[in-house]
């Protein structure tokens, strides 16, 4: 039998409290990043807002099924919404205008970016909106001619009176790719410095205070990166939304029976404050040309 003296039973046990203490802080710290719950500041407008990675709209169950995906965009009730995977190459059905379907199903404007467009392939990313268009510029971020074709869509909207740019991507697999998309997406930004800007997607990036995401932390004020992926069991935070010149008042995932099933990604949800208040930077920020195919449909 080992015997422990009294003083070492009373260090180990400070020690077991120690360890106990961490891992309730790491519980807390998680809970905050996943979910918010505040207001639009007085005289701001706002702006109810989603990012979604639909898996060309093949569920976990393996249906394909986009239906499933126009209900519960529905259900989200937001102004606007960031898609990613929309369309078909590799899965989905065949010949379906998954983009052209999603506008008519859920009432909204579809503005798309196909990143692959041809016989074979009719993919890409995709803003939905309920609110007047003043511009769209679907831009390309691809990186050399051996990587998958990325882009992302840019659509000025109008809100509450004001004018709102939102940048909708779905970045590459490799670090380096990642790098070199994040830096034209910021060009992009930086061409209209005083606009309020929301830049959301599926961002691929895997690790919590990646170079990537460091960049993006200086670039913007505010983001939003609650656990989205797996949708069974959600442990990234791949899914992400951030704001510039705006107010990010809350945000939450959105886990049901029905996000579970419909895509392997949850839903990003948030609602932020847009106008001239003056705005404060929060301190739970984290650390963490012109694409050829488009079109739109309603």
């Amino acid at each position: 039998m080992i015997r422990l003296s009294r003083e070492r039973m009373v260090r180990l046990a400070g020690v077991f409290r120690e360890a106990r203490d961490r891992r309730r802080a790491r519980r807390q710290e998680r809970r905050l990043r996943d979910r918010r719950d505040g207001a639009v500041p007085e005289g701001m407008a706002p702006l109810r807002i989603a990012t979604w990675n639909i898996h060309s709209s093949v569920g976990t169950d393996a249906r394909f099924d986009p239906a499933r995906i126009a209900e519960v965009i529905r259900s989200l009730d937001v102004d606007v919404i960031a898609l990613q995977e929309v369309g078909w190459h590799h899965r989905g059905e065949i010949g379906l205008d998954q983009f052209a379907f999603l506008a008519e199903a859920t009432g909204m404007s579809a503005y798309a970016g196909p990143t692959k467009h041809n016989p074979r392939a009719h993919y890409g990313n995709c803003i939905l909106s309920r609110l007047p268009l003043i511009a769209f510029h679907p831009f390309d971020i691809s990186v050399g001619p051996h990587r998958e074709p990325r882009g992302a869509v840019e659509a000025v909207v109008e809100a509450g009176g004001h004018p709102v740019r939102v940048i909708a991507a779905h970045l590459g697999l490799d670090p380096w790719e990642r790098a070199q998309q994040v830096e034209r997406i910021l060009a992009e930004v930086d061409g209209k410095p005083g606009l309020p800007t929301v830049f959301m997607g599926d961002l691929n990036e895997w690790t919590r205070n990646s170079p990537r995401l460091r960049r993006l932390a200086q670039a913007f004020e505010d983001v939003a990166s609650p656990r989205s992926f797996h949708a069974r069991l959600p442990t990234l935070r791949l899914d992400r939304i951030y704001v510039r010149h705006a107010h990010l008042a809350a945000f939450e995932v959105i886990r049901t029976k029905a996000t579970r099933h419909a895509s392997d990604h949850l839903p990003v949800r948030a609602v932020i404050g847009v106008g001239a208040v003056p705005l404060p930077r929060p301190s739970e920020a984290a650390g963490e040309d012109r694409h050829p195919s488009s079109a739109r449909s309603r």
